[in-house]
């Protein structure tokens, strides 16, 4: 059975709601991250991986993100 080859959406990190998935590059192999809150100190958005959650990093809000993809 074939799987549906994904078609990966550019946007900013700023631009998609809390709790969205994506990706930083438009792979299969790149790790999926989680958006989470807005961090008013650093003016930056705390983002964690899907597979770790413990694996927290900060992106400014014009980071270039892939979304739309299945996983």
């Amino acid at each position: 059975m074939e799987t549906p080859k994904s078609e990966y959406k550019k946007t900013k990190i700023n631009k998609v709601n809390q709790g969205t998935y994506f990706k930083l590059k438009p792979t299969e192999t790149a790790p999926v991250w989680v958006r989470d809150h807005y961090d008013r100190s650093s003016q930056s958005y705390a983002c964690h991986k899907y597979d770790d959650s413990n694996h927290e990093n900060f992106f400014k809000g014009n980071r270039d993100i892939y979304i739309n993809f299945t996983f």
